[in-house]
């Protein structure tokens, strides 16, 4: 193993199984439990299968997708570990995409008033976003993370094999808050970003650079854990991300994360520009990069309002209205932008527009 990031409990494996047997070994193993999804269950689980004190019997498979991060999903899991004998000594690995890492890390943290937990995050989405800085949770009524805890897990494991696994649109949904974090640090970071190629992908490279995405991410999280301040930067492009997010999923038309961040940061460049004096020049190049590999979110003028109330609840917002991270130039932050409703209204209205 190695560290990813300094004072971070994210480490980097060559050898997965060892690395993992030696993490383990003073743990009971009638008291290790896995979360698995269906997808990483058949995708993931077998190369992990068979390592000491890991067993089949205490798998816990829950359903795969955002759809099922509930709190049905959360039963699943409690109910299992409390038939199986779990004790306040056991510990539960999370295994697969940021939704069983982060669901089962709030169960977790949950469960006799908390376990350890490791999570082994499979796609590059989570081990760039939801390996990093202790945010657990579940939706509620269609919400987003409406509960959830700040916890840290014991480990987190990032392992490259996994993402040999992925399709380009997985690996482009993680891209994309590699994309959100250079642009919060960087203007280097993020054309380094730009130049790799997803039609060919070099996994060495692409592994370097997710310890760099890391490493950037747990600075913001070390500065401020509660997100009070300065972690509110790690928000950018996920107001209006969020939004069209549930959107797709109310409309039975589920969209990945990262694709959704993407549509929200080509938003909220537009909206630093008119707002914190980010050059239009630049918001535009680098909104058009970026809607090169994903191209642009579909909605009308009616849905309009149903986008507008649904930025109302996300959890950045207080009394004021509804808070935005911009960026007066890449590298830079402006956190607790409140934006009038109206003008969100505008911007929505010119992002539709610009597609025909």
């Amino acid at each position: 193993m190695y560290s990813i990031a300094k004072n971070c409990n994210v480490v980097g494996t060559d050898d997965l199984r060892a690395d993992l047997s030696c993490l383990i070994a003073d743990y009971d193993a009638k008291q290790i439990f896995l979360v698995v999804d269906q997808g990483s269950r058949k995708y993931c689980y077998d190369l992990i299968r068979g390592v000491n004190n890991i067993s089949d019997d205490h798998v816990i498979e829950i359903r795969q997708g955002d759809d099922y991060k509930n709190y049905e999903s959360a039963l699943v899991i409690w109910n299992f570990l409390s038939s199986h004998g779990a004790n306040r000594r056991s510990l539960l690995i999370n295994v697969g995409g940021g939704m069983p890492c982060d669901l089962g890390g709030f169960c977790a943290s949950t469960f006799k008033r908390g376990i350890e937990f490791i999570n082994i995050p499979t796609t590059l989405l989570a081990q760039v976003d939801a390996s990093i800085g202790g945010k657990t949770g579940m939706n509620l009524g269609g919400l987003k993370n409406e509960i959830g805890v700040f916890s840290i897990a014991k480990s987190v494991i990032i392992c490259s094999d996994f993402l040999k696994t992925l399709d380009k649109e997985n690996l482009l949904s993680g891209f994309a808050e590699m994309l959100k974090h250079a642009l919060i640090h960087d203007a280097a970071s993020l054309e380094k970003l730009l130049a790799f190629d997803f039609d060919k992908p070099d996994f060495a490279e692409l592994q370097q650079l997710v310890g760099e995405s890391i490493g950037i991410k747990n600075y913001f999280v070390t500065e401020d854990p509660k997100e009070k301040g300065v972690r509110k930067a790690l928000n950018f492009g996920h107001t209006f991300g969020h939004a069209f997010e549930t959107f797709a999923m109310r409309h039975k038309r589920p969209i990945l994360h990262g694709y959704a961040v993407a549509y929200g940061m080509v938003c909220e460049l537009r909206m630093s520009a008119k707002r914190v004096g980010l050059d239009s020049g630049e918001a535009e190049r680098v909104a058009s990069e970026i809607e090169k590999r994903y191209g642009r979110f579909d909605y009308h003028e009616e849905d309009l309002p149903e986008l507008i109330e649904l930025m109302t609840h996300d959890k950045k917002n207080d009394s004021r209205g509804i808070n935005f991270t911009l960026l007066p130039r890449i590298g830079d932050i402006i956190i607790d932008q409140i934006i009038p409703a109206d003008e969100i209204e505008a911007m929505l209205r010119n992002y539709m527009n610009a597609k025909k």
